[in-house]
């Protein structure tokens, strides 16, 4: 408790005395790799052999939370003195309606938008289509 009172002393007395951010400063690509690592691969597979799209889910709450304290990173401090949690999910689109176990799964995002006390992340999925073709 001790420690998180000292972190305090890292947070900006006002708005005008936070560094100025971009967008690139927060952006982040994370690979999932589910086609090159079959161990990691058993701990996203349903029974039916399909992708947990909940376990995906919660990978991407990881990476919005991340994506906020690279954006919020103060350098000089070993921790962040803030708690960050997730609000709100306006959307998520899906392109595909399954997901393929035997493919990686790239992840990236980046903060589009800060406020006072709130900030929005957007962030994308992508997963490599493989096209199969009949040949005669």
């Amino acid at each position: 408790m001790e420690e998180r009172k000292l972190l305090q002393s890292f947070l900006a007395k006002s708005q005008e005395g936070l560094p100025p951010r971009r967008m690139k400063d927060s952006y982040i690509e994370v690979l999932l790799p589910l086609g090159s690592q079959p161990e990691l691969r058993e701990k996203y597979l349903t029974v039916q052999n399909t992708v947990r799209f909940g376990r995906i889910l919660e990978d991407l709450d990881s990476l919005g939370v991340l994506v906020c304290y690279m954006h919020t990173r103060i350098h000089s401090a070993k921790m962040s003195p803030l708690s960050i949690v997730t609000a709100l999910v306006d959307k998520i689109d899906l392109c595909k309606k399954n997901l393929s176990p035997e493919q990686d799964i790239k992840f990236s995002g980046h903060v589009s938008w800060v406020g006072k006390t709130s900030m929005e992340v957007k962030m994308r999925m992508f997963q490599a289509c493989i096209c199969k073709s009949a040949h005669p």
